[in-house]
């Protein structure tokens, strides 16, 4: 009898941890997820969900599947918004690498011109140093579809991004829009860049 295999885009259970102050907690949780949110999280990265009046950040531990999933668990209140495909991307490509993924986390001292944090797309620690990476879509270049002030706001942002990275000696990598089809390629580069450089100071450290 042939074992029956299911794809990742019909799992319906989730296995989470709760994550508290950047740490993921011990305790394991499950849930039911709907097929609707299922390609909204994805293992190995971060998410939110909604706990009384307040939003939880969890960490995606595990997906799997049963068929009696709806009776046994109750649904994932996942709220967090559903990430662009290049973001997903991103992730994944990360995660193929055992990297533990922290998507829109906020810093300390990294805030706006209104005093309001601001939020890195993605962010992960080789060897407890932190590393950012931002995905600029059309909207960072092009004033489409929003107020000026807006747009200014943005380009504001970036460049409130940079230089607090370039201040606290963050490597920071930005991949713009017209570079979507190379994420791959410049992903590598990236970890590559950053294994190496850590290899250096290792030797250095001896």
């Amino acid at each position: 009898m042939h074992e029956i295999v299911f794809k990742e885009e019909n799992f319906n259970i989730v296995r989470t941890s709760f994550v508290q102050r950047g740490v993921i907690q011990p305790k394991v949780y499950t849930w039911y997820i709907l097929h609707s949110d299922r390609h909204r999280i994805f293992k190995g990265t971060m998410a939110r969900i909604k706990v009384g009046e307040s939003q939880k950040k969890i960490y995606i531990e595990d997906l799997s599947y049963d068929i009696h999933a709806p009776k046994m668990y109750k649904r994932l209140p996942l709220v967090h918004a559903q990430p662009s495909w290049q973001i997903q991307l991103i992730c994944q490509c990360l995660l193929k690498k055992g990297i533990v993924v922290h998507r829109e986390r906020a810093f300390k001292g990294l805030k706006n011109q209104f005093d309001k944090s601001l939020l890195i797309d993605i962010s992960f620690q080789i060897n407890e140093r932190w590393y950012f990476i931002e995905y600029h879509g059309v909207q960072h270049y092009f004033k489409k579809g929003v107020k000026l002030q807006r747009f200014r706001n943005i380009l504001r942002n970036m460049e409130v991004k940079r230089e607090w990275c370039h201040e606290n000696q963050i490597p920071y990598l930005e991949i713009p829009f017209f570079r979507q089809n190379d994420i791959t390629e410049i992903l590598e580069t990236f970890i590559a860049d950053i294994l190496e450089d850590d290899l250096e100071q290792k030797k250095l450290d001896v």
